[in-house]
C-alpha cells in the first residue's frame, strides 16, 4: 500500500508524543442499548489486512480513541496487525463508509494490544475510555466486525453488538488479559470494545470461548500453562482493561492525548434506562459493508493519494 510521507511523519509524531491523558467532562449516567449502540456505532473501527495484491487476506476490530489535526488513533489486539511482519498492510474503514490507509503501527511489549494510526479529515469523536474497579456481575456491550458472511449476503461484513455481564477477573493477567465476559462474540470482532453501562470502552475484547489452548499459547506467546489458564473457563470471552492500555503506554512513553474518565457509570435515578438483557439489536445500514466496496473505496484513495503526490512531491 502507497503511503504519503507527510501524513507518516504527523502518524509518528502523534505516537511519539507523551501528553497525560485528559480526565473528560462527560456524561457519566447509565445509558439505554440503544444510546450506548449509537455511542459504539461511531467509534468502533473494521481493521482489514491486505497482501501484495491489495487483497482482503484477514480483519479485526478496534476503536478509534483519538483525534489530533487530521490524524486519528485506534487501539486494537496485537494479533490484528501481527501480519505485518509477512508484508500485509492494514486500512481502517470508519462508520461513515469511508476507508483509510493505516500509516503508522505501534504494538505493545507486555500485552496483546497495539496503536493504528491513519489519517482522517471528517471530525470523528473518539470514545472515552474509563478505568476504575470492574465487578462480576456488571452488565457490558460488547462491538466488533465479525468474520464470515451475513445471512443471504455473501462478502458482506455486519457489525455484532450484544449485551452481557463480566463473569471473572483473573488474579493473574495472561498478555494482559484480565476480564472474563458473558457476551456472545465471533471470530474477528479481535481488538473490538467491551462498554460499561455509560458507553465508555472499558476493556480491548481479543479471546473468544471457540479457542483452545494451542491457539491461544500460539497467537499470545505464552506458555500452554497460562493459555490453560483461559481456555479452562468454557463459555467466557475475554478482554484486556483500559487500565493495562494506560499503563503499557505510559511505560513505552508515547501516547495520544485521550479522553478518560475515572468513575463508574451513574445511575440516572429516573427509571427510564433499558436493562442489557431486554436490549434487542438491529444492524442497520451502517452496520453493513461489502468487501468489494471496501476495495473500490481503497483504490479509490490511493489513486488521490497518488496524484496529489505526483504534483506537489511526497
Amino acid at each position: 500500500m502507497k503511503k504519503t510521507a507527510m501524513t507518516a511523519l504527523v502518524s509518528t509524531a502523534l505516537l511519539a508524543a507523551v501528553p497525560f491523558p485528559s480526565i473528560a467532562q462527560v456524561d457519566e449516567t447509565i445509558k439505554s442499548g440503544t444510546e450506548i449502540n449509537e455511542i459504539s456505532q461511531r467509534t468502533t473501527l473494521l481493521i482489514v489486512a491486505l497482501n501484495g495484491d491489495e487483497q482482503i487476506a484477514g480483519h479485526g476490530s478496534g476503536s478509534l480513541i483519538a483525534r489530533e489535526g487530521d490524524t486519528c488513533v485506534g487501539v486494537t489486539n496485537e494479533h490484528v496487525i501481527r501480519g505485518q511482519s509477512r508484508g500485509l498492510t492494514y486500512a481502517v474503514r470508519t462508520f461513515d463508509g469511508e476507508v483509510h490507509p493505516v500509516e503508522a503501527m505501534r504494538p505493545f511489549s507486555q500485552a496483546d494490544l497495539a496503536i493504528v494510526t491513519f489519517e482522517c479529515e471528517e471530525d470523528y469523536e473518539p470514545i472515552t475510555l474509563a478505568t476504575y474497579q470492574l465487578s462480576p456481575g456488571q452488565e457490558v456491550y460488547l462491538s466488533g466486525w465479525p468474520g464470515g458472511s451475513a445471512p443471504g449476503a455473501p462478502g458482506t461484513f455486519v457489525r455484532q453488538f450484544t449485551s452481557g455481564s463480566i463473569s471473572t477477573l483473573l488474579d493473574r493477567p495472561v498478555a494482559g488479559y484480565e476480564v472474563g465476559y458473558t457476551n456472545v462474540t465471533r471470530g474477528g470482532m479481535s481488538g473490538g470494545q467491551v462498554l460499561d453501562e455509560a458507553g465508555r470502552l472499558i476493556a480491548i475484547h481479543g479471546l473468544g470461548i471457540t479457542e483452545d489452548v494451542s491457539a491461544i499459547a500460539d497467537r499470545l506467546n505464552v506458555s500452554e500453562d497460562d493459555a490453560a489458564a483461559l481456555a479452562g473457563k468454557t463459555g467466557f470471552n475475554y478482554g484486556i482493561p483500559v487500565s493495562t492500555f494506560l499503563a503499557g503506554g505510559a511505560q513505552s512513553g508515547r501516547m495520544p492525548s485521550m479522553d478518560v474518565v475515572y468513575s463508574t457509570p451513574q445511575n440516572a435515578g429516573n427509571g427510564s434506562t433499558v436493562a442489557g438483557a431486554d436490549y434487542d439489536y438491529e444492524p442497520d445500514a451502517r452496520d453493513r459493508v461489502r468487501t468489494t466496496d471496501i476495495l473500490d473505496d481503497l483504490d479509490r484513495v490511493l489513486d488521490v493519494v497518488g496524484r496529489v503526490c505526483g504534483f506537489i512531491g511526497c
